[in-house]
């Protein structure tokens, strides 16, 4: 029997996603600028050209320059059009 806890410590076989990505949850942030709800406009890799959204999580990574374990996502104030960046961390599963 394989234990779980032990996988976890050593993160043998264990993969990370994005919450957001993947839909399991949404953040809502304040825009700075005119306090509005702003949009989740995806991940930043997603828009960096025509292919990257086909990349897989794996190597995304590489590109966009952030840790593995986080996301970097682009939200956009619907108000104003303030643009601002955060960071999602991955979640293990």
């Amino acid at each position: 029997m394989i234990n779980v806890d032990s996988l976890r410590e050593r993160k043998i076989n264990m993969k990370s996603i994005c919450p957001l990505c993947n839909g399991l949850y949404k953040v809502e942030y304040n825009c700075t600028k005119c306090n509005a709800i702003m949009e989740d406009k995806g991940p930043m890799v997603n828009l960096m050209d025509d292919y990257s959204p086909y990349l897989l999580d794996e190597i995304s990574h590489f590109v966009d320059g952030v840790k593995r374990d986080e996301c970097i996502h682009i939200y956009q104030c619907p108000n104003c059009g303030y643009k601002q960046s955060y960071s999602i961390e991955r979640k293990e599963v």
